[in-house]
This record gives C-alpha cells, sequence and structure tokens, in this order.
C-alpha cells in the first residue's frame, strides 16, 4: 500500500444518508450526474498502480516462507478478490443516481449509517498510523545495517528515535497534501526498482542454490515448503496489505475523464503489481527458501547491490511517512475544528506543531516496543487492510443494492469473499499477535 491523495481529506462535504437509504438502484447512465474528471485512462492506471505498489511487496517473499508455494495460490486469491471488491466498492458510489458520493465512509454511512462510518474510519486510521509505524521500522532497521557496516555503534532503537525526532520537522511544516502527494509515484518507481535489483542479485545469487548460511553458520540444504496450512490465514494478511490502498480509489476514480472505464483500469493495474508481487516472491522465496527474510534485500550479500537497495527504500519509507501522518493529522484538526476557531496564523500552528509532535511521539512509542517490521506488516494487513480490502465493499453493495441484484452464482461469490476475508482477518489478527509476541521474546529465528 502506498499513499493518500490530497482530496481525500483536503475537501469537506455532506452526504444525505436518509436520502440515499431510502431511494433505490438507479436504472440507465449511472455517470450522468458524476463530477467530470480530467484524467486519462493512462493517468488514472499509473494512480492504481501507485497507490498499491508499496513497500510491502518486499515482505511477500517471507510470506511465501510461511506458506509454502501454496501461499501463489493465496496471491492469486487475493488479487481476485482485490479486483472484484474494488469494482464493487466503485459502483456503491453510485447508489444514488442524483449525488454521488464521494469517500469510503460515506459508502459505510449510506449503508449502515453512523455506525457504518465509525467502524471503517476506525480501520482507516489504523492504516493511517500503522503505515509510519511499520516505515519508521524499516527505515531504523535500513539506516542501522548501513551503519553497523561501517563501525557505528548506535543501536537500533536509536536509530529509529533518530529517524522519528527528524520526520517531526516536515510533518510539522506539511500544512495539507497538496505538497506530498506526489510522492506515491516516487514509492512505486523506487519499489519496482528495488525489486528488479533483488531479482537480478537473487538470479546470480542462485550458484548457491543448493546450499546457503543457515542462521547456526552452517552450509545446509535450501528448504522449501509445498504448505504449511498453520499459516495460511498469515500469509492472506500479509498479501491483504499489498493489495490496500482502496480508500483511495474513490478519488482516483473521481478524477477520471471516462469513468465507465474503472472495472477495466483496476483490473489492468491490479495484475500489473500482482506481476512485480509474484517475481518478488517468487525469486527471494526460490533462491533462499526458509531463511528468506523481510524485507527480502537483507538476504542479499554485503555489497553495492545490498547498500543501494537499501538505501532506495529507506528513502522511500522516509517520504511516506510525511503522508500518512499528514493524512492523520488532518483529519484530527478537522474533528477540533483548527482551521475554523478564528485562531491567529501563529496560533494555530503552535497547535498544530504540538498535535503532529504528540502523534509522532506516539507512532515512535510503537515502533520502539515493537521494532519486528515483517511481523507488524502482517498484523496490519489482517487487522485493517483485510477488512477494508476485501469485505466491507461487498458487504455494503448487498445492503445498499439487496441481494436480489445479484445472481446466484455472484451471490455465492459475494459469500465466499466475505468469509474468506473475515476468516483470514480474524485467525490472521491472532497469528500476528502471536508472532508479533514471539518476536518481542526474541524466539523467532527469522
Amino acid at each position: 500500500m502506498a499513499c493518500f491523495d490530497e482530496q481525500a481529506v483536503e475537501k469537506s462535504h455532506e452526504v444525505d444518508v436518509e436520502s440515499v437509504a431510502s431511494s433505490g438502484p438507479v436504472e440507465g447512465d449511472i455517470y450522468a450526474n458524476a463530477p467530470a474528471g480530467k484524467a486519462t485512462n493512462f493517468q488514472a492506471y499509473v494512480n492504481i498502480v501507485s497507490v498499491l505498489a508499496g513497500a510491502g511487496t518486499l515482505g511477500l517473499p517471507a510470506a511465501l516462507r510461511d506458506a509454502g508455494w501454496v501461499g501463489l495460490i493465496i496471491l492469486a486469491l487475493a488479487c481476485a478478490m482485490a479486483i472484484y471488491s474494488n469494482q464493487k466498492l466503485i459502483k456503491c458510489l453510485y447508489y444514488d443516481g442524483r449525488n454521488r458520493l464521494r469517500e469510503y465512509p460515506d459508502v459505510a454511512a449510506a449503508a449502515f449509517g453512523v455506525p457504518g462510518r465509525i467502524v471503517v474510519t476506525f480501520f482507516y486510521n489504523s492504516i493511517a498510523l500503522g503505515g509510519p509505524v511499520l516505515y519508521l521500522i524499516l527505515t531504523g532497521t535500513n539506516i542501522h545495517s548501513l551503519a553497523s557496516s561501517v563501525g557505528s555503534t548506535i543501536t537500533l532503537k536509536q536509530w529509529i528515535m533518530i529517524a522519528a525526532a527528524i520526520m517531526v520537522v516536515p510533518i510539522v511544516l506539511t500544512k495539507t497534501m497538496r505538497e506530498v502527494a506526489f510522492l506515491s509515484i516516487f514509492g512505486a518507481l523506487s519499489t519496482a526498482i528495488v525489486v528488479f535489483i533483488v531479482m537480478i542479485a537473487a538470479i546470480i545469487d542462485s550458484k548457491n542454490f543448493d546450499e546457503v548460511m543457515k542462521p547456526n553458520g552452517q552450509l545446509e540444504p535450501v528448504h522449501h515448503d509445498v504448505a504449511i496450512p498453520r499459516n495460511l490465514p498469515l500469509a492472506l494478511a500479509t498479501f491483504a496489505f499489498s493489495y490496500g490502498g482502496n480508500v483511495i480509489f474513490p478519488h482516483v476514480e473521481e478524477s477520471m475523464k471516462h469513468k465507465s472505464a474503472w472495472n477495466k483500469l483496476i483490473l489492468w493495474g491490479t495484475l500489473t503489481v500482482t506481476l512485480l508481487y509474484f517475481l518478488c516472491s517468487t525469486s527471494g522465496y526460490a533462491v533462499y527458501g526458509d531463511i528468506v527474510k523481510s524485507p527480502i534485500y537483507m538476504n542479499l550479500p554485503e555489497g553495492a547491490t545490498r547498500t543501494v537497495s537499501t538505501i532506495i527504500i529507506t528513502l522511500h519509507v522516509l517520504l511516506a511517512i510525511p503522508l500518512f501522518m499528514t493524512t492523520f493529522n488532518l483529519q484530527v484538526e478537522a474533528a477540533l475544528k483548527l482551521d475554523s476557531r478564528g485562531l491567529s496564523t501563529k496560533t494555530e500552528f503552535i497547535y498544530r506543531a504540538i498535535l503532529r509532535t504528540i502523534s509522532m511521539v506516539v507512532v515512535a512509542t510503537i515502533a520502539l516496543f515493537f521494532p519486528y517490521f515483517g511481523q507488524m506488516m502482517s498484523l496490519l494487513g489482517a487487522l485493517s487492510d483485510g477488512m477494508l480490502t476485501f469485505v466491507f465493499p461487498v458487504v455494503f453493495y448487498l445492503k445498499l443494492y439487496g441481494f436480489k441484484s445479484v445472481g446466484k452464482a455472484e451471490l455465492l461469490v459475494m459469500v465466499f469473499v466475505i468469509i474468506v476475508g473475515t476468516a483470514g482477518s480474524a485467525v490472521g489478527t491472532v497469528d500476528a499477535i502471536k508472532e508479533l509476541a514471539k518476536a518481542y521474546r526474541g524466539e523467532l529465528d527469522h
């Protein structure tokens, strides 16, 4: 998952939930009253790829390690579920033929009123805060790895604190998303570059395919599993994290000139990042087997390749932190009505600086206590992305359009998505918490 769009947090609006709930499904041209967009289909495609492709890609080989080769089937399943659910989410925006809904929480409110909005907002904000935690961990880990190679004695947790202190400055100074929204494209490009670097390095390293250095310091055969059933929900959670980002898709679709092309674009955009996921996960797991790490480039031999990969991803995640934090902070500031209290510019800035510093301290504190990238990624994916990406869009669609709006075959598909998504999120959350606890106690080998 990558960044958040400026429109997602800067435009305030009201949705007449009662009006939406009382109207039936609309026939005819559902786009007739939609706001006109200017983005071409290609621009929308790039936006979709930019939203989806993030640093989470680099944790997918470890998901295969946990699930075995059958994890590729889970990846394909997650891809199909994400495409289907995101098509349904956008169709929900047009339930009311008079006024297009604008955001994901508006769909939840139209379906289930205020409770629906609260639930979606909770999961959304867990991502908005969980993302910076995850990226701060990765930043600290990367800098610690680079610095240790040149003799630095600064610890991982100290690097996390240093990184957090540095990032307070842009977070405080960046008032809106306008200044940082373009960074999503950089994030997607940097991830793609590192994936191809890792692939090439793994191919070169494949001369050691039969034997690798295990944690005990001995050369042993690479081990691969076909399937590890108990870890499949955890793998689904990791893949869910990688397909997260649909809170932004209503804004991507809103910007499109040809909105009827959405289903086709979300299909090809998701398939594009899935190809990236497939290349990264299979090459990493094939070469390194059960000792593959998260992120994958930590398996690369010491040298220029690993250093370049580490630097590129570190820059990416550092720049991504303000995107997540600004999204969260703008919501809090809007709730506190900082912009509408008649405060002077100086006083408003002071309040904003205090609020944003406190939020960064909270994020840094969590990262310090649980500095485990792979386990935190699984937890975030299971807890929030699984429900937001797979389950809620289908549930909201059925509530808004009714069971009679779909045929029996499609209804079975919907039930399957809801059951698999909910079960995967529930079991995955429990497993992720257990894995995080093991990592905290130092009981994991990887």
